[in-house]
């Protein structure tokens, strides 16, 4: 064979298996990159439906294979992060749902960011309404709400507004600016409180008349008496029936304004919760006693009293002087305003589970306007302001008497015709401890 063309053949084969070498290899590493793009294919799917828990499962060398290693650490991240933020919600709306006020969070679109429950009742929406991402504008019905929002919502100041809404109610609503992390300037949303504060505007205006009531019913005996001992003082020469006349007024004022005082203190430490020894008392017992205290002035008007008692043995835990209160300041009310020969009568039974004792004190007299009855428990309230003065009446007696029913699980109301008489109804559970 010719020398030049064996060295031909020689080269030309050892090209053959380099290119035979380098097709294997190419075809190998295509294979790799296939798998390893249909591996990269599957695991982004996964990633994309949120399930973080996937990881490459191919193992290769050098770039691929630190890539493969990257990406996984990346889902791992992802994962932890993603773990984090919504443990970190969860906390937020747990806290924000536990709050007894009412919360929105809202962007500067108007957008809502987050709103509890409380605030779902307080603006009138569906609870189980998604209203995240709605507009304000679209949920609030409220005009006089809504057009607050409106007015303070992005705005750069704390705003505190006390609205008087529909069916008496009355909102505090704290507006507040939220800014952007690290800025002063950048406002991104507001946070709003909604505050149901109608129960304390009517403790304040119950404050504000009640010290406006026990000033007016302080001065009036105090009044009288201050006259009457100027004019005796400046009159040497006043005959004595006149004097008597005139400490006679001073002594009633006197015990008027004692009794006056006595009921106040009484009324303050029953609503400040005394601390009282608690007992099991004989309602019956307590009845008859209170009938014989009452018996002398009964007897001057020609008033009989009576009584039924379904269980003459039935007895309720309390403060036995309270209980006793009770049936004082019921029959004694019911004595002042019945007309001479009038008849008062003391009911006891049981509801129809028996789960409650009900006690009635009935009367014949002069009966209570249907416009006054729902508010004869109030304090310093009369429906004759002349006629309760000069029986004695402190305008308390009734107000004692609802607290101290309320201090033993029950309630009190009452039912009368004007003209006709009156039923006050005491209503006490069996099993009070």
């Amino acid at each position: 064979m010719n020398p030049n063309l064996q060295q031909v053949s020689s080269v030309y084969f050892f090209v053959m298996l380099i290119t035979l070498g380098l097709a294997i290899l190419l075809i190998r590493y295509t294979v790799t990159l296939r798998r390893y793009l249909k591996e990269f294919t599957r695991v982004s799917k996964k990633v994309s439906n949120k399930e973080f828990h996937t990881r490459f499962n191919t193992y290769v060398k050098g770039e691929l294979g630190e890539l493969s290693k990257n990406f996984n650490y990346m889902i791992q991240i992802m994962d932890s992060t993603i773990e984090e933020v919504e443990y970190k919600h969860l906390q937020l709306t747990s806290i924000v749902k536990s709050v007894s006020h009412g919360i929105l969070a809202i962007d500067i679109k108007g957008k809502i960011l987050l709103i509890n429950d409380i605030a779902k009742e307080m603006l009138k929406c569906d609870i189980e309404t998604n209203l995240e991402g709605i507009n304000f504008k679209f949920v609030v019905g409220d005009k006089k709400i809504l057009e607050t929002f409106q007015k303070y919502v992005g705005s750069t100041q704390n705003e505190v507004i006390e609205l008087n809404l529909k069916d008496n109610l009355v909102y505090r609503i704290k507006i507040d600016p939220v800014y952007l992390q690290d800025s002063k300037h950048a406002i991104i949303g507001s946070i709003i409180n909604i505050e149901d504060i109608t129960e304390l505007v009517k403790l304040e205006n119950m404050r504000k008349d009640f010290v406006a009531n026990v000033s007016h019913e302080l001065k009036t005996p105090l009044t009288s008496i201050t006259g009457f001992v100027e004019t005796l003082k400046i009159n040497d020469d006043i005959d004595k029936n006149t004097r008597n006349h005139f400490l006679d007024i001073i002594e009633k004022e006197s015990n008027r304004l004692k009794g006056l005082i006595e009921d106040i203190l009484l009324l303050s430490s029953i609503e400040n919760g005394q601390d009282l020894s608690y007992e099991k008392v004989k309602l019956f017992d307590v009845f008859k006693e209170v009938c014989e205290i009452t018996e002398y002035i009964a007897s001057s008007k020609n008033i009989t009293i009576s009584y039924n008692f379904e269980d003459e043995d039935v007895c309720i835990y309390g403060f036995r002087d309270n209980i006793k209160q009770i049936f004082l300041n019921l029959i004694d009310n019911g004595i002042k305003y019945t007309p001479k020969d009038g008849h008062i009568e003391v009911v006891q039974h049981y509801d129809e589970n028996r789960q409650n004792i009900i006690l009635e004190f009935k009367d014949n007299g002069i009966g209570i306007p249907k416009e006054s009855l729902n508010r004869i428990f109030e304090r310093f309230y009369r429906v004759d302001k002349a006629r309760s003065r000069d029986i004695g009446g402190t305008g308390l007696g009734l107000a004692i008497t609802k607290h101290m029913v309320k201090s033993l699980g029950g309630n009190i109301t009452v039912e009368s015709i004007l003209g006709i008489g009156s039923d006050f109804i005491v209503t006490i559970p069996v099993d009070i401890k």
